[in-house]
């Protein structure tokens, strides 16, 4: 088996080389081989640099491909490393992302199912000590697979670990919405996933499993910011999006009671996991407000 390992980077010279040193450990099976395209993005740390000094050959069947876009968005940046892609697998991460040893075994293993698609477990490393208001509940958020089990079918998936089989057809990933882009700056992973589930069967493989190590860039607002573009990119997809307009708007005033509830009881663990769900109403609602009118992807009919 072949695969090809995509990912784009811009600004994060040290991330890569974790990253990198990671892949480097995987251990590729007999009669199988791996080649890594590395993007980069328009780096002005010395990534271009770096990635232009390193050997073709990274570890036994192990080859470096290092690509550049230099116009921004990372939605190019892969479209780029698609085209110049050979394995009949192509997965993906990102650059902040450490594959474990096995997870090439792991990804072999869910493609002999069958399946078309495979969204890998995706585990959080904060780099250092956790804040106070650190849950289970905002771990699920950061990581994005925890309510999912083993085989589960998936009907979108994560950018930060995903495959998908080799087909034609394969879709070009939407440069009009992604990182560099400033009016749609998200789902882009997402967008894709969904398009390419149109034609292909896909698991939840937790065995295909890496570690997102996030480095200090867990701060409140990154949680409230992924809640709130997780709620509007649900509304931007969901060709039911007046029954979900009404649903978010039964159940905002409950959680806005929540908060206020226990934050007047000094319980900031529980005040907070209504913060959580309101970003996330406020995101679905601001679509209907015209926050997510003009996005390429724009599901239709609406019911």
């Amino acid at each position: 088996m072949h695969t090809s390992l995509l990912l784009a980077t811009k600004n994060r010279l040290a991330d890569l080389q974790d990253c990198l040193a990671a892949i480097r450990h995987v251990r590729v099976p007999g009669g199988s081989s791996l080649e890594v395209l590395m993007v980069d993005n328009g780096s002005t740390d010395g990534t271009a640099e770096w990635l232009s000094s390193l050997p073709g050959d990274l570890a036994p069947g192990i080859r470096l491909v290092p690509l550049a876009e230099p116009l921004p968005g990372k939605s190019r940046a892969l479209n780029r490393a698609i085209r110049a892609s050979t394995g009949e697998f192509l997965a993906f991460i990102d650059d902040d992302v450490q594959v474990d040893p096995d997870w090439l075994e792991a990804l072999e293993e869910g493609f002999r199912t069958g399946a078309g698609a495979l969204q890998g477990g995706i585990k959080i490393s904060l780099g250092g000590p956790a804040p106070w208001w650190m849950s289970p509940r905002v771990e699920a958020i950061l990581a994005g697979t925890a309510l999912w089990t083993e085989k589960t079918p998936v009907t979108s998936m994560i950018g930060s670990n995903m495959a998908v089989r080799r087909e034609d057809g394969l879709p070009d990933w939407c440069e009009e919405i992604g990182p560099g882009i400033p009016r749609f700056p998200f789902g882009e992973d997402s967008d894709w996933s969904r398009r390419c589930l149109e034609t292909r069967r896909g698991l939840f493989w937790p065995a295909m499993a890496a570690t997102h190590v996030l480095k200090g860039r867990v701060r409140g607002g990154e949680i409230l910011r992924r809640q709130f573009y997780g709620g509007l990119n649900q509304a931007i997809h969901s060709p039911q999006r007046r029954r979900l307009y009404w649903q978010t708007l039964g159940a905002l005033p409950r959680e806005l009671a929540r908060l206020v509830w226990h934050a007047l009881r000094g319980r900031p663990e529980r005040a907070l996991d209504a913060l959580w769900t309101l970003a996330r109403q406020v995101g679905i609602l601001s679509a209907a407000w015209g926050r997510g009118q003009g996005h390429p992807h724009w599901a239709h009919p609406d019911s």
